[in-house]
């Protein structure tokens, strides 16, 4: 037998791995996210600044009248020395572009011509003029762009983003860190939420193995998470019934064993008395050849009576639902029993059962209603009553067969519908049956969705109870019983 160590990891290991992914994936996300949304806060705030810096450079320049941007170079001497301080304290790089976008302070080298275009690189001017704009330039990186206005031209302010890189180094360093300790902590954490997931459904197959090897009725502790916990309750009532049907199993094939051996015995020891010649007259011969031919009868009858139950619990036996014509029911009882009652000195009635139509299986219901009677008939003594009625309420239809016989203690009225049960242990199949009548009953009923009970009866013996559906169709599909 495999053991609980060798199966669980298995399941573990998904788990954690799963787990473990998904904790990496969520990290890196995250960092990912947050990177953006740092990035986006600091170019905002940082443009921000540059254009309220160059913002108040650009208008200083317009107030102090010393600015041309027309002619080449616009700036010169003090003023052209001072801006380009202001470009270093800004770390940006400061020109001053014409209308069109040519650059006239500081001049390119050679007298080369350098032209910005301030639409493509900026966006709409605010309140102000001023005009701020993010680009991608090559062996720069990204760079704000601000445009302030001066005069005919602009003031242009290019600021590259050296931090971002420093920055995005960091931040992808803390997000690997962040990554491998999810990584650890889920894989910790999978490994004990597998445990817990998988711990009850070890011990779940542990317990269906055992049931495989005959311990059965095993149960399991219901633990774990809702679905554990149901599929744990479902499999103890599983190996309940199991067990409970391995128990009726074994008494079943036992108490047929017991009724089978009795008349074997008797056939066969009649049967060796008459080769052995030890019936010496034809009066011997006789009543031996007719014990033999009566216990032959019993076991055909017992042997017939198990097939019936055996089909019953296969499925195999074809039960009707539809409507019942009641009133042939009493009709064909009365034919069966009276004569049975009259010569047992039993009074037998039985009311004529108009009334709504039940929902069931003529023949069946007939066949069950019979053998209640016939039940109730040897179980009453000479001088004794037995009734049959029917009554329908409440959507139910209920045939009652009530007796003055010895009645049926009620910690006995489950179990006298159980096969091979016979309350009176003086009867003998001979004189009572083999107790097999009531459970044919009881399986007839429920084929038909009924159910049959047993309580007091108010003349004094048994009270037997068929419950079944009420029929919702129109009377005039009903149908008729069997006659006798």
């Amino acid at each position: 037998m495999t053991g609980p160590a060798q199966a669980h990891p298995g399941i573990t290991r998904r788990v954690r791995i799963t787990v473990a992914a998904v904790a990496a994936v969520s990290v890196a996300l995250t960092v990912v996210a947050l990177y953006a949304v740092w990035l986006g806060s600091t170019i905002s705030l940082r443009t921000a600044e540059l254009s309220r810096q160059v913002y108040a450079i650009a208008q200083g320049m317009a107030t102090a009248g010393d600015v041309e941007p027309g002619s080449a170079p616009a700036l010169t001497g003090l003023r052209a020395q001072l801006f380009e301080v202001e470009g270093r304290l800004l770390d940006a790089r400061l020109v001053l572009v014409d209308g069109e976008g040519a650059v006239v302070h500081p001049l390119p080298a050679e007298g080369a011509a350098v032209t910005y275009d301030v639409g493509r690189l900026t966006g709409e001017s605010d309140v102000r003029g001023v005009r701020t704009g993010v680009e991608a330039v090559s062996g720069a990186g990204r760079v704000i762009v601000v445009a302030a206005p001066v005069g005919d031209g602009y003031l242009l302010a290019i600021q590259p983003l050296r931090e971002a890189v420093p920055v995005l180094r960091t931040g992808a360093l803390i997000g690997a860190m962040a990554a491998l300790l999810a990584i650890a902590g889920a894989w910790l954490a999978g490994g004990v939420a597998a445990r817990r997931v998988t711990a009850p459904l070890v011990r779940l197959r542990d317990a269906a193995e055992a049931i495989a090897g005959g311990s059965w009725g095993r149960q399991v502790a219901v633990e774990g998470d809702a679905e554990v916990r149901a599929l744990a309750r479902s499999f103890n009532a599983m190996s309940a019934r199991v067990h409970a049907a391995y128990s009726a199993q074994k008494e079943f094939v036992g108490d047929v064993s017991h009724e089978l051996r009795t008349p074997i015995t008797s056939i066969q020891g009649y049967a060796g008395a008459l080769l052995d010649g030890m019936a010496d007259t034809d009066e011997k011969r006789e009543r031996f050849a007719r014990i033999i031919r009566d216990e032959a009868s019993r076991l055909m009858e017992l042997t017939s009576t198990l097939l019936a139950l055996a089909d019953l619990d296969s499925g195999r036996v074809a039960v009707a639902r539809e409507p019942i014509h009641i009133t042939g029911l009493a009709e064909a009882l009365r034919a069966r029993h009276e004569s049975s009652a009259l010569a047992l000195g039993i009074r037998f009635h039985v009311d004529d059962l108009a009334g709504p139509a039940p929902c069931g299986d003529a023949d069946r219901l007939l066949q069950v209603a019979s053998a209640l009677a016939s039940n109730a008939l040897a179980y009453t003594p000479a001088g004794g009553e037995v009734r049959v009625s029917a009554e329908a309420q409440g959507g139910r239809w209920t045939l009652v067969v009530d007796d003055s016989g010895p009645g049926i203690p009620e910690s006995e009225r489950d179990r006298v519908f159980d096969r091979f049960t016979r309350l009176d242990p003086s009867r003998t199949p001979a004189t009572g049956g083999f107790g097999l009548g009531l459970a044919i009953c009881k399986r007839l009923a429920e084929a038909m969705g009924g159910s049959i009970s047993a309580e007091d009866s108010p003349i004094g013996g048994a009270r037997l109870v068929v419950d079944l559906p009420l029929d919702d169709v129109a009377a005039g599909a009903s149908v008729g019983v069997a006659g006798p």
